[in-house]
């Protein structure tokens, strides 16, 4: 695959807690995440960060 396609479909996960690597196989070339779990997993991460509790 590498010499196919130059290693320009070639990732590392941006989920901070993975170090897998991955060939992007999406049509534009985008993917971010190893698999849709950490995709998801990171997801819920910036949304609990963002979240604000109410103070007792």
């Amino acid at each position: 695959m590498l010499c196919w396609e130059g290693g320009s479909r070639l990732g590392r996960c941006t989920r901070s807690a993975c170090s897998r690597a991955y060939v992007d196989t999406s049509r534009n070339g985008r993917r971010r995440y190893c698999t849709a779990r950490c995709g998801n997993t990171e997801a819920v991460m910036r949304h609990r960060s963002r979240q604000s509790y109410p103070k007792p």
